[in-house]
């Protein structure tokens, strides 16, 4: 074989550095000759004797050590000398136990010396040898002995057990998968990625030494380096779609368990198992079992508890069982029963089995594999004190590795346990008009009861304006001191899920508190008021109590009472305002209220298809104008309706001063329908009517997210008012309409429209830009980039 044109050319200069070494001085009695070699050379030119400048054929610096997942350890005996009490030197090499390989094919894969060769061979080429053999991944064992006749010398001896030969395969009992699915797998060791590479990996193969005599002025080129990996047509193979028979590369065990554990942990088939049989003409037939659900059986609670697990899991014997089942089903698990948990994964390591393929044969040669179960070993225990803090909410962390399951069999262990007291602590960035930066924590302490009576949680928050950038109220010392006291809530309920009670509590607060939270979320109005002075909320003192019970006779539907007791009064924004862009403008207004002692019972009927049984209801900040139930978060992947409907009854300081009766009736529907999995639309129609209202209760329209396009509350002051939006999404693009009026002063506004397009970034966070429609329209839009969604 020609050596390609930039080893010719390097030829070529070596051939002048021997002609120049013909004309040097002899070296002197000892030297030893020198040589240039791009690689050590494999064997001498055949019929060339050993000579003193010639050594055993060696490869380059790390060619015998192979990174991929053949090893050597299982292949690979111990080598034998028997003889007694000395050391002999091997100087020949025969292999045993060939059947589809030839022993010339071996020893040029491996490097090996010919057979009539007989040279020494030291330890160190031996173990190269022997290496080489176990990494080729041809052989189930390599059995390496030292035998010596009476009279001849050593002969190194390596019997050769060679991998199963297969001639054909099937793959039988598949149901959702398909055959090519795992041919991958089967194959995986003897199927490169592709043609090109292959080809690539030969030109590297192919290591050529060159070496350099010059006491005779001499230039050979030797063997190539053997490849280190077997010719591909020797294999079983999958090729261009059919298969190729050949060799079993790395054994059929192997090949099965990556089988195995393609179907178990990359494609989520936890019960699957392989089976199977190979023919003495080789014809390997792979049966493979998805793996049906026999039982499920839960430990940890009593026979009445496991079988309101069961339920909740909604797992049924005989459907293939899939990871992703298992992770749904812990999920609406622990929804549904709170107050239970998953076992820790870490708790469960010594009641988890391990599976591996193990091989039986019989007399006429017929080879039968079977998946094997085996338990793990039992590890040191310690005992551990377990205390819980959930910062989920700050952080987004979640409790994925606890899953609380293993496999007996086809027979589904759910390992469940009492979930303990849970403490969540959230931190609190306010900044309004009226407070500056006010940062602060709420808490949420639940007590869960392991038999289901009674449930039990303490919440409360606080938050401190700071002295910061000079801010006071101009004129008002004493105003100034009242806005920095420190805002308190605290409160407790407990839950009574036989009666279907899921709220039954007090509070007690003493802060500032707005009724805009249905316009803009608050970590968006903090955010936006730090930043440009455009809280776009109003604010005022709240002080005295609220006591409340809310009734969930059904998943999706829940009823609830309030009886509020209030003392109002109104607050004035700080100057200058702490913003960090235009802090010279003047501060956001913030509206007066109707000061003084406000007394009024809340009624309220709310549905929400997509809530489940265990999801949290209520909120420390509560209000008649929002929801008890969470924002359903997938909106794009199943439709959702959600709605709410309060009315508010009460008394309190009316416009001329003297005490008044009111109400206020507030319909807030939400519809959200996903046409694909990137395109949904999103509807919303919100309506509220009263009768002599407060100011702090009185309608008004426009702004984030309420007319969007227009000035923050530029139509206030009604008694009624309506409001629709339409939003259709796809990918990452959206497109809005706004459409809505205020009743005041007994006469309509006139229905006003704003359109706008939106960029998503996620379910939550998007950018929306915003015109109004109408005399007053201008060119530039109203932007925000927005982290919640209220609807």
């Amino acid at each position: 074989m020609l050596l390609p044109p930039s080893m010719n050319r390097l030829a070529l200069a070596l051939c002048f550095v021997s002609l120049t070494a013909l004309g040097q001085p002899s070296p002197d009695a000892g030297t030893s000759d020198a040589s240039v070699a791009l690689s050590p050379s494999t064997a001498p030119p055949e019929g060339e004797t050993a000579s003193e400048d010639w050594s055993y054929p060696t490869c380059p610096e790390g060619f015998d050590k192979d990174d991929d997942d053949l090893s050597d350890s299982t292949v690979l005996g111990a080598l034998q000398v028997e003889v007694d009490g000395r050391g002999l030197t091997p100087t020949g090499l025969e292999f045993r136990g060939l059947q589809r390989l030839t022993d010339p094919q071996v020893r040029k894969l491996v490097g090996a010396p010919a057979a009539e060769d007989s040279r020494p061979l030291t330890a160190t080429q031996v173990q190269s040898l022997l290496h080489r053999l176990a990494r080729t991944g041809l052989f189930a064992r390599v059995e390496p002995r030292v035998r010596v006749s009476d009279q001849g010398p050593a002969l190194l001896e390596v019997t050769l057990q060679e991998n199963p030969t297969l001639t054909s395969v099937e793959f039988e009992g598949l149901q959702d998968l398909r055959p090519d699915e795992l041919w991958g797998a089967l194959f995986e060791l003897s199927s490169p990625t592709s043609d090109e590479d292959d080809a690539e990996d030969e030109d590297e193969d192919e290591v050529t030494t060159l070496r350099v005599h010059k006491r005779h002025g001499t230039l050979r080129v030797v063997s190539p380096c053997p490849a280190p990996r077997p010719p591909r047509p020797w294999l079983a193979r999958r090729d261009e779609g059919a298969f190729r028979p050949g060799i079993m590369l790395g054994g059929l065990d192997a090949a099965l368990d990556r089988v195995l554990k393609t179907l178990r942990e990359d494609d989520g088939y936890l019960l699957a198992t392989v089976s199977a049989s190979l023919s003495p003409e080789g014809r390997l037939v792979v049966t493979v079992d998805e793996g049906q659900l026999e039982s499920v059986e839960v430990r940890g609670v009593d026979d009445a508890m496991a079988t309101r697990v069961r339920e909740a899991l909604g797992l049924e014997p005989g459907d293939v069982f899939l990871r992703s089942d298992a992770r749904r089903a812990m999920e609406r698990m622990e929804s549904r029963l709170p107050f239970l948990r998953a076992v820790d994964s870490e708790d469960l390591q010594d009641e988890r089995t391990t599976v591996r393929i193990v091989e039986e044969r019989e007399a006429d040669g017929t080879r039968h594999y079977r998946t094997q179960e085996e338990p793990r070993r039992k590890s040191r225990r310690h005992e551990r004190v377990e205390f819980e803090l959930g910062w989920s909410r700050m952080f987004g962390e979640s409790d994925a590795g606890s899953d609380g399951l293993t496999l007996e069999g086809k027979k589904l262990i759910v390992h469940v346990r009492p979930r303990p007291p849970d403490l969540d602590v959230d931190l609190l960035p306010v900044h309004t008009q009226v407070t500056g930066f006010a940062p602060g924590l709420s808490a949420s302490l639940r007590i869960f009861d392991s038999r289901d009576r009674v449930h039990t949680t303490l919440e409360g928050a606080f938050f401190i304006p700071l002295r910061l950038g000079g801010q006071r109220i101009p004129g008002d010392p004493e105003g100034t001191s009242n806005q920095r006291h420190v805002n308190l809530l605290g409160g407790a309920k407990v839950q009574l899920p036989a009666l279907g009670i899921e709220e039954l509590g007090a509070q007690v607060h003493d802060f500032i508190d707005t009724l805009d939270r249905w316009r803009l979320g608050d970590f968006d109005s903090y955010f936006y008021s730090f930043l440009i002075n455009r809280p776009d909320r109003d604010y005022f003192r709240r002080q005295g109590f609220t006591a409340f019970a809310t009734w969930r006779w059904a998943e999706s539907w829940l009823a609830g009472v309030e009886v509020r007791g209030d003392t109002m009064s109104s607050l004035q924004s700080f100057t200058p305002p702490l913003s960090l862009f235009r802090s010279d403008d003047p501060p956001f207004p913030n509206a007066p209220v109707n000061e003084g002692r406000f007394r009024s019972a809340v009624v309220r009927l709310e549905y929400s298809g997509a809530a489940e049984r265990g999801t949290r209801v209520g909120s420390l900040f509560r209000t008649p104008e929002t929801s008890l139930f969470e924002r359903h978060k997938n909106w794009k992947r199943e439709p959702a309706l959600r709605g709410f409907v309060t009315l508010e009854v009460g008394e309190g300081p009316g416009a001329g001063g003297a005490d008044a009766r009111f109400w206020k009736l507030v319909g807030d529907v939400a519809m959200d329908v996903p046409m694909n999995w990137h395109t949904g639309l999103s509807l919303r129609l919100r309506a509220a009517m009263g009768h002599d209202l407060p100011l702090q209760k009185q309608e008004a329209l426009g702004g984030w997210t309420a007319l969007r396009g227009f000035g923050f509350k530029e139509f206030r002051g009604g008694d009624s008012s309506v409001l629709a939006s339409a939003e259709y999404r796809w990918h990452g693009l959206g497109i809005f309409a706004d459409l809505g009026a205020v009743h005041a002063a007994s006469a309509w506004s006139g229905a006003q429209l704003g359109l706008g397009g939106s960029f998503h970034f996620g379910d939550a966070v998007r950018f929306e830009a915003a015109w109004r429609i109408d005399e007053k329209a201008q060119l530039t839009p109203e932007a925000r980039l927005l982290f919640n969604r209220t609807f």
